[in-house]
């Protein structure tokens, strides 16, 4: 793909923070540098930065201020009892209503919106790249495809109609339509991009995809030379060991509970746990037996985070999912650090177990992993024997491979 104009529909977009925002951001530094011209349209109001590449921004930022701080307010432990009270209930009436009849998913009325300024948008783009999640981009692709003679190129975060666990929508009401349009989409589309082989096999044989559309492009991330040497040089035998994790659990999709039982119960009193999650995951716990080797802290923003990561952790945990066909993409990003990364499978077939011979910083351990297992991995990050593989990263999950293979 070198000097094309390309169209990029995502409705999650910067400065959100999301594993697709951070994934496009480096797919879109990448397109640039080969020579293409890159328009996002998305629903997120976009920063006032410098930027290499152009924005159409159709959406209404009141209401979506008005919902991100519903959100965030929900999760502040510094409001009053009541406060917390309030905002737990508008949240919860909020999910109710989307949950119950938005179709194809909360991002509803941004499709409504892009319709009506459909003809305000260029049709001179010689590809449409729409993003995952929210499904609800791949509908605006459709829409816009009507009128705009180009190839279009789907990728997908996680299954849509074949979602078990936590759907989109209410399946109840919306199966036969998630299926048709999805079945549709997918045989308008030029190339569908899934992250990892199991996923694509499921979508190929549900929706009868011709092999050929199909492209594997895994989660991505970039590597940063200094944060690999903090890591590299961090005092690794300092007390206690530190095992840190950033991110959230979902009911029935990734909870901590068989981790909890299996691993951390075990483990002995100088390792300790940093959970850093949002007050609603904290409700996964109840199963810990020494509560005093956790903390548990807020979600940090995007570098902060890192620079935690990098800076305060031994270990960085993943735990994985109860299907196969959602990648975790946060292991990728904690390979790209160079950190020791302990991740937890709750499934045989779990997909990171392709890549464990690629790498010495991946452990991937279960809930028949022993004691003395992991005290041999213990002692071997006291003495600082791990370090990343940095061309097996590059040639996996580097935004030069995924487009190298989606060409």
């Amino acid at each position: 793909m070198k000097n094309k104009k390309i169209l990029i529909i995502s409705h999650q977009f910067l400065p959100f923070v999301s594993p697709r925002t951070t994934r496009w951001s480096l797919l879109i530094d990448e397109l640039t540098k080969r020579g293409n011209e890159v328009t996002v349209l998305t629903g997120t109001a976009p920063e006032e930065l410098k930027k290499n590449y152009e924005v159409l921004y159709f959406g209404n930022k009141k209401f979506s201020s008005n919902i991100n701080k519903v959100r965030s307010d929900s999760q502040d432990s510094s409001n009053n009892y009541l406060k917390k009270i309030i905002y737990s209930m508008l949240k919860t009436i909020y999910r109710f209503l989307f949950k119950t009849f938005s179709w194809p998913d909360y991002a509803m009325f941004w499709a409504f919106t892009i319709f009506k300024n459909r003809k305000r948008i260029e049709n001179k783009f010689d590809a449409i790249i729409s993003v995952s999640l929210p499904f609800t981009s791949h509908l605006c692709a459709y829409i816009l495809q009507k009128r705009i003679s180009a190839d279009w190129y789907m990728d997908i975060g996680d299954p849509f109609s074949l979602k078990i666990n936590s759907p989109e929508n209410n399946k109840i009401i919306y199966s036969y339509l998630n299926k048709y349009y999805e079945q549709k989409f997918y045989q308008n589309a030029s190339k569908i991009i899934f992250t990892h082989n199991e996923v694509a096999e499921l979508h190929q044989n549900k929706f009868n995809i011709d092999r050929k559309k199909i492209v594997i492009g895994y989660p991505i991330a970039l590597l940063d030379e200094k944060r690999i040497k903090n890591s590299l040089t961090f005092n690794y035998k300092d007390n206690p060991l530190k095992i840190g994790y950033f991110g959230a659990f979902t009911k029935s999709v990734r909870e901590p509970n068989n981790y909890i039982i299996n691993i951390a119960n075990s483990l002995d009193d100088e390792i300790k746990h940093e959970w850093y999650i949002h007050n609603e995951s904290k409700k996964f716990f109840s199963s810990i037996k020494n509560i005093s080797s956790h903390q548990f802290l807020d979600i940090l923003p995007r570098e902060l985070a890192l620079e935690t990561m990098v800076n305060k952790m031994h270990v960085l945990l993943s735990i994985g999912n109860f299907n196969q066909y959602q990648m975790p993409s946060k292991v990728i990003e904690y390979l790209s650090l160079g950190k020791p990364v302990l991740h937890f499978a709750e499934i045989e077939d779990d997909p990171l177990y392709n890549f464990s011979n690629l790498f010495d910083n991946l452990k991937i351990i279960n809930s028949k992993t022993t004691k003395n297992e992991l005290d041999n991995y213990f002692e071997n990050i006291r003495e600082n024997r791990i370090e990343l593989d940095v061309v097996n990263f590059n040639n996996n999950f580097s935004a030069t491979e995924l487009i190298n293979n989606l060409i």
